[in-house]
């Protein structure tokens, strides 16, 4: 099966809509696919495909990301809200009980999901993430609100972090879209990869490309959960869960062992690779894993 032979649809909860792509048969195993912060749905397209002989995925774009909507001027990004949005989507698909796979920021969205109604989660997969990405010391969370308030009106003033007019390109061409990508923050990712995810991401103007999302979801949350509550979400996990981890992922480094530690039933991998590893050298071996942890399961 290829990436073609995956479904688009879209998804109205409330006031607007999550574009959603779509692998599989109806009567397969409910799974729900979730990507990180500012990638999309297209990060599963190297092994959704693979898995969709068992498994019906649903891969969305999270609001402000894809081709989602975009949240109104009076609204805002929080993990919370991304949980309340997948919480709608699931009524809309009319699952009763369902699985997630999650990476990065996915995986803090699914731990709120997973943590606050276990019973509605049947298992969970985990790529190179462990729940809230994001943490902040309880002391700074008054000053952090403070510099998050502060942050978004100079963007908006100054027209920094993609607040220019929806006329301006940011980019003559793809391929200097996608050397962007590959030069990010969040870790190194192969060119291959990066083009998968910009595919999904970009929009032509006159004059070249500007992304897509939505320019606020690169600005810090106004509040964001301390390390002491992500790991209480964890704590209250109940799924089987499978975590996938890249050696020179995020959390190469050990510091995440409380992370790890608030599991009660994990299945832990390290595998070759950095924080896209699925998309990467190592989505076979992903591919392999998955579907060996739902033959399993079920």
């Amino acid at each position: 099966m290829e990436v073609a032979d995956c479904i688009e649809k879209k998804i109205r909860i409330g006031t607007f809509s999550i574009a959603a792509k779509i692998w599989g048969n109806e009567n397969g195993i409910p799974v729900l696919a979730l990507h990180g912060w500012l990638d999309n749905a297209n990060t599963f397209d190297k092994i959704a495909p693979e898995l969709a002989s068992d498994l019906y995925i649903v891969a969305i774009d999270l609001a402000g990301h894809g081709l989602s909507d975009h949240r109104s001027d009076d609204s805002a990004y929080y993990l919370w809200d991304y949980a309340m949005d997948v919480l709608k989507v699931v009524d809309q698909l009319g699952w009763k009980k369902y699985n997630i796979i999650a990476h990065s920021m996915g995986t803090g969205v699914a731990s709120i999901i997973a943590g606050a109604m276990p019973k509605t989660i049947d298992k969970l997969v985990f790529i190179d993430g462990l729940g809230a990405p994001f943490v902040i010391k309880e002391e700074d969370i008054v000053s952090g609100f403070r510099k998050s308030v502060q942050q978004l009106k100079m963007a908006k003033k100054t027209k920094l972090f993609g607040f220019s007019e929806e006329t301006v390109p940011y980019f003559k061409t793809k391929e200097a879209a996608v050397k962007d990508r590959v030069d990010n923050v969040i870790g190194p990712i192969s060119e291959a990869a990066a083009s998968i995810l910009v595919e999904r991401s970009l929009k032509t103007i006159p004059g070249g490309f500007r992304w897509m999302y939505d320019p606020r979801i690169v600005l810090p949350e106004g509040y964001r959960m301390t390390e002491s509550q992500a790991q209480l979400f964890i704590k209250k996990i109940s799924s089987k869960t499978l975590i996938l981890l890249g050696k020179q992922g995020l959390f190469g480094t050990g510091m995440y062992e409380g992370r790890l530690a608030s599991f009660h039933s994990a299945d832990i991998h390290w595998l070759p690779g950095g924080h896209h590893l699925h998309l990467e050298t190592a989505s076979e071996k992903i591919t392999k894993l998955i579907h060996q942890f739902f033959k399993n399961s079920h």
